[in-house]
């Protein structure tokens, strides 16, 4: 048998040589969605932690056998938001350079304080948006997220330290029964058309997201059964089910609100679409910055709008968005003065500028990087073939040669020391034994050889796909990797055309894995026809969906946690995707730029950020 050592020196061969062959395919961005984090929003949680949300019934089971939440963690009832125990996030966040901001932390919305005004800010980001209308916008920060705060803003900002909401365009939110809320919103917001913002437009946008056929904002507007008008800025929002994290969705992009005279002029009535929308989005929101101009692919320009509710905000006179791909040329770019803020989520630069005590605001998420499996197709509709193939990773190898050993890899779904991780949730670790003996019962089952592609698209991807095909081979698995771009590669995915892919998938609060994982499934390995639509994997599985449905109706963090570390051991069972990396990612940022502040997905603030 193979040693270790032996297993490194030919994962760090396969490295050189497919360095040589192919490391430079991620220069197309074709489409410029990104495969990264493409998906998912986050909800935040009694403990301080965030992710995202869906709609569903069920209750929480009281004869679960999982073991009981750890008694550290003692909570109140979740009406709204709870305040929350602040956490530390010692592992999850650290402090800024010389800014005194803690990454993730609403310091505050008052535009009094005397900073500078004016001036461009220049962000690199990971990847180019596919447009501007956020029914549609694949999202994650990098990927479209940053474009819409700076067009829409939200009702809601989320505080990631404390994990209170922070109003917005919203004033309060509030509830006696956590299926009944009453929505207050400001009354001093007009949308860029000169229209007002009001309870009607409220009410449209939500339709809007709830009805029109590939909304990807459905499942979080779906949530909302019935809303009652109150007054003009007032309305009774009841949800089809008690739902404690419901409030927490209106952070995330359920809250960007669009002018409904803008997009009805040009709407689509057989797809429901304004098209012009996604790429001249003129006089459709209420932010901060006025849409300018759109090279896809090469750069944007958002402009301050005079108009803003919170005047004298925003201090910038514009804001530059420039996609580029490639990690390296990045951080390049931002080095050579190019840009003013770069998003990273190469874990050798970000742990760069954190020793040079650079300006920098980083985080490690839950879930994160992965290797999609699609569970509805053969090889891996077989669980005894997902389970070959993860046990047949070297994690801390994998780790060693493609961050420097600097990411987390621990074998959990959630980030260490994460409250709701569940300990005896055992996720398949690196056992080549394992390996070879779920690999006979894989090949059984299928009749023949376990044989499959993976796709691959940046720089990143492309190293990681070639080192699991190596060790994948260790253990008498059939595997290639084919780096096609990013648009090619989520394009396949979407249409569940890939067997495997790189992915990734970014939660705090574990209601975020409803968006990734519910499957109305009706019986394992069957999707239903509710199936989330950011469940790219088609991991459907009933007890995974019980689960989810008990989570988030439950009160306390013990009925969540009880309803969670089902979850959690259903899914270690089931292995739907192979967990790779937890990377920090985060914003490096010059002497000159002050005000950097996170909400909801770990997405900047442009409203409150100043330059000079």
């Amino acid at each position: 048998m193979k040693t270790r050592l032996s297993v490194v020196v030919a994962v760090l061969l396969a490295f050189s040589l497919f360095a040589v062959s192919c490391g430079n395919d991620d220069d197309d961005s074709s489409d410029a969605v990104v495969a990264g984090d493409p998906t998912v929003e986050a909800t935040p949680t009694p403990q301080g932690e965030n992710g995202s949300s869906g709609g569903a019934t069920g209750s929480t089971d009281p004869t679960s056998d999982a073991e009981p939440a750890p008694e550290p963690e003692p909570t109140e009832e979740v009406l709204v938001v709870s305040p929350g125990v602040a956490e530390e996030f010692e592992d999850g966040v650290v402090p800024t350079g010389n800014t005194g901001f803690i990454p993730g932390a609403i310091i505050s919305t008052e535009c009094t304080d005397g900073r500078p005004v004016g001036g461009n800010l220049t962000i690199g980001m990971y990847a180019e948006t596919n447009g501007w209308d956020p029914t549609t916008v694949i999202g994650g920060v990098e990927a479209g997220e940053l474009h819409l705060m700076a067009l829409f803003d939200s009702l809601f900002y989320l505080d990631l330290t404390t994990s209170e909401l922070v109003p917005a365009m919203a004033q309060s939110i509030t509830t006696e029964d956590n299926q009944t809320f009453v929505l207050s919103l400001r009354d001093d917001v007009t949308f860029s058309d000169g229209t007002r913002f009001d309870v009607d437009a409220f009410i449209w946008n939500v339709e809007h997201y709830k009805n029109t056929p590939g909304s990807r904002v459905i499942a979080r507007a779906s949530d909302v059964m019935e809303m009652n008008k109150i007054d003009d800025f007032t309305v009774e929002v009841i949800t089809e089910s008690v739902n404690a994290v419901f409030p927490l969705s209106l952070a995330g992009r359920l809250g960007k609100m669009m002018s409904p005279t803008t997009y009805q002029a040009g709407i689509d009535p057989d797809t429901g679409l304004n098209p012009e929308i996604n790429v001249n989005p003129v006089g459709i929101g209420a932010g901060p910055f006025l849409f300018e101009s759109w090279i896809q692919d090469d750069v944007a320009v958002v402009v301050r709008n005079p108009d803003y509710y919170r005047a004298p905000c925003p201090y910038l006179d514009s804001v530059t968005f420039k996609p580029i791909v490639d990690s390296a040329q990045r951080y390049n770019a931002y080095q050579a003065g190019d840009l003013d803020v770069v998003y990273l989520r190469d874990a050798g630069s970000l742990n760069e500028e954190l020793e040079a005590g650079s300006n920098i605001s980083t985080y490690v998420d839950n879930f994160a990087r992965h290797w999609l499996l699609n569970n509805s197709k053969e090889p891996f509709s077989v669980r005894a073939c997902r389970r070959a193939v993860a046990h047949a990773v070297d994690y801390e190898v994998l780790n060693d040669v493609v961050h420097d050993g600097l990411t987390t890899v621990n074998r959990s779904l959630f980030r260490p020391g994460s409250p709701w991780a569940d300990p005896e949730a055992v996720i398949p670790d690196y056992d080549p034994d394992a390996a070879r003996e779920a690999l006979g019962e894989c090949e059984a089952e299928l009749g023949g050889p376990l044989e499959f592609e993976s796709l691959c698209s940046s720089d990143e991807s492309g190293v990681t796909a070639e080192i699991l095909v190596a060790m994948w081979t260790e253990v008498g698995i059939t595997a290639t990797a084919n780096c096609v771009s990013t648009g090619e590669m989520v394009a396949a995915a979407f249409a569940g055309e890939s067997i495997a892919n790189d992915w990734a998938g970014t939660i705090a609060d574990p209601d975020g894995l409803y968006a990734i994982f519910y499957g109305d499934s009706p019986e394992d390995g069957v999707c239903g026809p509710n199936r989330s639509a950011s469940n790219y994997g088609f991991a459907c599985y009933p007890e995974l969906d019980e689960a989810l449905e008990q989570g988030r109706q439950g009160l306390t963090f013990e009925e969540r946690y009880a309803a969670y570390s089902r979850f959690q051991r259903k899914w270690a069972e089931e292995v739907p995707v192979i967990l790779t990396f937890k990377t920090g990612r985060g914003y490096v940022y010059t002497d000159e730029v002050s005000g950097m502040m996170q909400t909801f997905n770990f997405v900047t603030l442009p409203q409150f950020t100043a330059k000079g």
